[in-house]
């Protein structure tokens, strides 16, 4: 199985405080990985590294075959992120919204796809409404249709289940089993700890900026649970 992300002593820092410290991993793809830790301990800032939202301080590394560095546009045409901003305007319709995300990727989507994206995600009558009208909930499966449209290998996902209700959980549940099957690589960091790594094939563990386990989920809730 090919290696979709391989990250060489990489550090990031935040002003006098290093988020992450000499971080080094390789994880397969089409592997769903739960990311986990205590509060500040460096699970966002991971994820959005490995988004190419932030560049790291020190190191680097490969995604999906390309350089984290080098070649970070090329890459997030192949990824997606959803995170605690969602990148969509509020002065924009929820369908614009998602064309124009589409756009900035260099794809011009037809309108029958969107429209079919927020059926799936249960917005198909929220199409014409205002991002800024929308609720929390609404915004996050807007989020999801996104990712349906993109297609892409990788999806990072950071807490997958805040703002969404009951139904919506079981929505988020439901597609990332979904991308599984597809061979997709998920990676997810959240508080939910159970209920996360039912759904991964990995866990990463993080303390104070370091990874302090990699391997299988199934005995973390146990042997670390004074980590989390």
């Amino acid at each position: 199985m090919p290696s979709a992300i391989e990250i060489k002593n990489l550090s990031h820092r935040f002003a006098l405080r290093w988020a992450l410290k000499n971080i080094d991993l390789k994880a397969f793809a089409g592997e769903s990985v739960a990311v986990l830790g205590p509060n500040g301990c460096g699970k966002s800032t991971l994820l959005r590294i490995l988004a190419t939202r932030l560049t790291p301080t020190l190191g680097g590394g490969r995604i999906l075959g390309s350089d984290l560095r080098k070649e970070a546009g090329g890459l997030r045409t192949e990824t997606e992120w959803l995170g605690h901003d969602l990148g969509f305007y509020k002065t924009l319709l929820a369908e614009e919204n998602l064309a124009f995300s589409s756009r900035l990727k260099g794809k011009k989507i037809a309108r029958a796809k969107i429209l079919e994206a927020m059926e799936a995600v249960g917005l198909n009558e929220h199409a014409q409404k205002f991002f800024g009208a929308l609720s929390s909930g609404q915004k996050k499966r807007l989020a999801l249709a996104r990712i349906l449209i993109e297609n892409p290998s990788l999806i990072l996902l950071d807490e997958p289940h805040t703002n969404l209700d009951k139904n919506g959980k079981v929505l988020m549940n439901g597609l990332i089993g979904r991308w599984k099957k597809e061979g997709k690589t998920i990676w997810m960091a959240s508080h939910d700890h159970a209920e996360i790594l039912s759904l991964c094939d990995q866990a990463l563990i993080l303390n104070e900026g370091k990874i302090i386990y990699f391997g299988e989920p199934n005995e973390v809730l146990t042997r670390f649970a004074g980590h989390l």
